[in-house]
């Protein structure tokens, strides 16, 4: 009897288990790619380069229909706001695996000003004439080949809102971007439309509520127009009410267009808009963006042509405006210190324009690719015409001197591509290279284009767009690359180089998951795109250690030798300030990550030569070591970032990843940097002639990195060495498990490993280029490359600067090179020395008979440990309501904790270990909760993992 009252008692006010809950994602994701991101960013195990002195602000979450989510950040740097250059983007899926999201580079820079904040505005109101607006803030602008200290002021004109930048240390202008983009558009009516209006005390007001409070109003008295009775305007061109029903109407058109097609809320995506003026006595339109995140305290005027016989707000002027807003309101807004940034941004105005005119379908306003055609704005047609800019006096065509062209101007080569991609080359010769280009259609094209806006950061450039519209068309269309070479070729017919583009390889059909078992889910490596392992490839070979290199971390180190060359004559030849300094930099890295390293002096020239030299102690037999090697120096044409800092830095991030991990074979570890290569191998010369007999037998193979970024990439390995037979068959596998076919090459000796094959120690190495003039069409079919052309355009000449590299291949050697690294020295897993340990603290609201998925990130080589801890700390009124089970990267479920209808204590705050060691530690892991029993709620405030 008492056992049956308890167990009565307890019932009261729960119901049975029913149908077990699924995870809730009916927010389209939102929650689980906050929570995913977040956690990215901390960069704790995730691949995302983080420096200890920055620090990353969550600003919007966007989703889209298409499963993928956006979230942006802004970055401080020791407490200061990085201006340009230090924003981010991490894409998911719904489900808050992440896509993407590299860090922008490390900030090396002074914080204290030599500049004070009156000098600065003297600066700022030379380059931009008005009147200050508040006090000068002191940020960075990042990147763009060195980061500065700057004092960010405020200067309003009459019809501009420059945020200019003066360099805080040497007082120079440093650049500026505009809150308002003026343009000027068509005023042609809309004939006999349907508008948004809201009925009012004694009539109507110009103000639609179902369209986020839109509303127009007269820039003469600043009110919003009213009618009496809801019938408005004349038709007739100066007659502002009709203004207002032209304005109205095409601000409603590009709201639902961006809702219908890219399932966009409003400008700002987040239901607001801006505040549009009919009336403006100027022949003139333009947008002022308030940079709040909140498009309502946006504003956009339209004015008159220069005979004043027609107000300018048609259907694509209007939108070209409000699509300033879309630009502003995406993560990266309006931010910028060229006219580069200024220009994509017009050209993104001209792009919703022509979306928006033909999702209109108005027959008073025919569709076309022209830009205020039938407005004839000062009496010389359209504006800008996007299928032929040149017809408008605009470049068809990127150059380096876009950066400095007019913004409307610099917007050409954009919408010349935009053109090319939906419509195609035809009529013959409309491409800068005389090349072909099939069109995807228009919305197609409009998709990719808007997704890659939800990747824009600040000081967006072309090159950056090329790499955001790639990566887009990559997740939009995954497994399949016709749209993707579409996107491809329509950017090399405007002349926008390549800056790393991704690689897209055709997938196979994969059979429906049965109900028995898991969905699986890749395991992420964010940090690398290059060409992925079609169905058929093999894997990795028995007992191998897969090693992903941090393709961040290579960017960082690419930007930085870029640095030094430009901080010291261009390059960082032999006897150079810039070789030492680089040499020096390297030193410091290594040095900090336990390396013993020592600098070897020789003399060639006339000039002090060096190389650097770092093995890793109680790692292996020093009796037996397996080295690798790059040279470090470059030829003084110029920076020599190919050649070679790509070897460099890919050998550098194999050291400090092989020390890091605690990964300890049967044989010794060593790296070498080689000085005067170019001049005859002579550093590598000097340091195997410096060993003895027995030092040299002890070095029981050289591996070699010789340019292996080229623009044009290839996935060669050394060939030439009988004696490296073991070495080119790791490098091989280590291609292999990269899901890519190499090829061997014979460089016939024109690198540093001769010096060691001529002292009979092994050798091997890989290369993003062979001795061949240009790759051959089975190459460039193998590869995604281009046939006819050289691996490198660039090789010993002024061009080999930051843009002469693909990020992508350069990150694949590096991960090569960690797997021969690993696999020669006999490394079987890492061990583990030091645990790492990986936390998600974003709070999910656990609902009444739910379910809830909290992602967390984890990039580390080998397998999940045997005994993998799970920590939980979840609030809740009644435990035994809830389920939990840990989520592998596969879908393979790890049951943490069971339901019981008897557990009866608040909260669960527990630490278990579950056997992971199937499971690869890489991807992303998640804490599946379930609340399976009616009558409480609770919290997740955080769970971790301890690898």
């Amino acid at each position: 009897m008492v056992v049956l009252g308890l167990g009565a008692a307890y019932s009261a006010g729960y119901s049975g288990i029913g149908e077990i809950p699924e995870p809730d994602f009916s927010d389209g994701g939102a929650t689980s790619a906050a929570a995913a991101a977040d956690q990215y960013v901390t960069g704790t195990s995730t691949g995302f380069a983080k420096d200890p002195d920055d620090t990353y602000t969550r600003q919007s979450v966007t989703t889209t229909a298409r499963g993928l989510n956006y979230v942006s950040y802004t970055r401080t740097y020791k407490d200061l706001p990085v201006f340009v250059g230090g924003d981010v983007v991490v894409v998911t899926d719904a489900k808050g695996t992440v896509k993407g999201g590299a860090a922008t580079g490390e900030v090396s820079v002074s914080t204290t000003p030599k500049v004070t904040p009156a000098t600065a505005r003297e600066v700022a109101l030379a380059e931009h004439p008005g009147k200050v607006s508040g006090e000068p803030k002191l940020g960075i602008v990042a990147g763009e080949g060195r980061d500065r200290l700057v004092w960010e002021v405020v200067v309003d004109g009459d019809t501009s809102r420059a945020h200019a930048y003066v360099d805080a240390r040497t007082g120079r202008y440093a650049g500026s971007w505009d809150e308002i983009s003026a343009g000027a558009g068509h005023g042609h009516y809309s004939g006999q439309v349907t508008v948004g209006t809201t009925a009012g005390a004694g009539g109507f007001e110009l103000r639609d509520p179902s369209r986020g409070n839109m509303r127009t109003l007269d820039d003469t008295t600043g009110k919003v127009l009213t009618d009496a009775d809801d019938r408005w305007g004349n038709g007739a061109g100066r007659d502002i009410p009709s203004g207002g029903v032209d304005t109205q109407y095409a601000g409603g058109v590009l709201w639902d267009m961006l809702k219908t097609k890219f399932n966009r809320n409003g400008i700002d995506g987040k239901g607001g808009t801006a505040a549009m003026y009919v009336g403006l006595a100027d022949v003139n339109a333009y947008y002022s963006c308030a940079g709040t995140g909140d498009a309502s305290r946006d504003q956009t005027k339209y004015g008159r042509t220069s005979d004043g016989a027609r107000q300018v707000n048609s259907i694509d002027v209007v939108a070209h405006e409000l699509g300033h807003g879309v630009f502003c309101h995406t993560p990266g807004g309006s931010r910028g210190t060229t006219n580069e940034t200024g220009g994509l941004n017009e050209a993104t105005g001209d792009i919703f324009g022509t979306l928006a005119e033909h999702f209109a379908a108005n027959p008073n306003d025919p569709a076309d690719f022209l830009v205020g055609e039938e407005v004839n704005l000062v009496g010389r047609g359209p504006i800008r015409n996007m299928a032929d800019p040149s017809a408008a006096g605009d470049p068809d065509c990127w150059s380096a001197k876009i950066p400095t062209t007019e913004v409307h101007s610099a917007a050409g080569p954009l919408n010349h591509w935009f053109h090319l991609l939906a419509e195609g080359s035809a009529p013959a010769g409309s491409t800068c290279d005389g090349s072909t280009v099939t069109g995807i259609g228009l919305w197609p094209a409009g998709e990719i284009f808007y997704h890659a806006l939800l990747r824009k950061t600040s000081g967006w450039t072309y090159g950056k767009v090329r790499k955001a519209t790639l990566d887009a068309t990559l997740a939009l269309h995954p497994g399949r690359c016709t749209e993707f070479a579409a996107v491809k070729a329509a950017w090399d017919a405007v002349s926008v180089p390549s800056q790393g583009d991704p690689a897209c390889t055709v997938t196979a059909p994969q059979p429906a998951p049965t109900a028995t078992t898991p969905t699986p889910t890749p395991p992420v490596s964010p940090s690398s795109s290059a060409p992925v392992p079609s169905a058929s490839s093999s894997g990795p070979a028995a007992g191998a250690v897969p090693v992903d290199i941090d393709s961040a971390a290579l960017r960082a180190d690419i930007a930085e030798f870029a640095r030094i060359a430009q901080a010291n004559n261009g390059n960082r030849a032999h006897g150079s300030t810039g070789y030492k300094a680089a040499l020096d930099h390297l030193k410091q890295r290594l040095d900090a990550a336990g390396y013993t390293t020592r600098v070897q002096q020789f003399t060639h020239g006339g000039k002090t030569g060096h190389n650097l030299i770092a093995d890793l102690p109680g790692r292996g037999d020093p009796n037996r070591v397996v080295m690798l090697g790059a040279h470090l120096d470059s030829v003084t044409q110029g920076a020599g970032i190919n050649d070679n800092a790509s070897g460099s830095a890919g050998i550098l991030e194999v050291a400090l990843a092989y020390a890091a991990s605690g990964a300890s074979g049967d044989k010794g570890i060593r790296f070498g940097w080689w000085g005067a290569e170019e001049l005859g191998l002579v550093g590598s010369k000097a340091y195997v002639s410096s060993l003895s007999a027995a030092e040299r037998a002890k070095i029981t193979g050289y591996l070699n990195f010789d340019m292996i970024g080229s623009p044009n990439p290839g996935y060669f390995v050394y060939g030439d060495d009988t004696r490296g037979a073991a070495i080119a068959a790791a490098l091989k596998a280590g291609f292999t498990a990269e899901g890519i076919a190499s090829e061997s090459t014979d460089i016939d000796g024109r690198s540093d490993h001769a010096s060691f094959k001529a002292a009979g120690i092994p050798t091997g190495g890989t290369a993003t280029l062979s001795l061949a003039p240009t790759m051959s069409a089975a190459q460039a079919a193998k590869w995604d490359g281009q046939a006819g052309q050289p691996y490198d355009p660039c090789y010993h000449a002024r061009c080999d600067g930051a843009a002469n590299i693909d990020h992508d291949a350069l990150d694949t050697h590096a991960d090569v090179a960690a797997y021969a690294a690993w696999s020669l020295t006999g490394v079987k897993a890492p061990s583990g020395a030091t645990p790492t340990r990986v936390e998600n603290t974003f709070d999910f609201a656990i609902k009444d008979r739910s379910a809830i998925e909290s992602p967390i990130t984890v990039q580390r080589a080998g397998q999940a440990p045997a005994t993998l801890k799970v920590e939980v700390d979840v609030r809740h009124g009644y435990r035994g309501d809830l389920q939990i089970h840990l989520i592998a990267p596969d879908g393979t479920a790890y049951s943490v904790k069971k339901a019981g209808r008897f557990d009866s204590a608040d909260d669960v705050r527990l630490s278990t270990t579950v056997d992971a060691s199937a499971e690869p530690a890489s991807g992303t892991w998640r804490l599946r909760v379930r609340d399976l029993y009616s009558g409480g709620t609770g919290t997740l405030d955080s769970w971790a993992l301890t690898f």
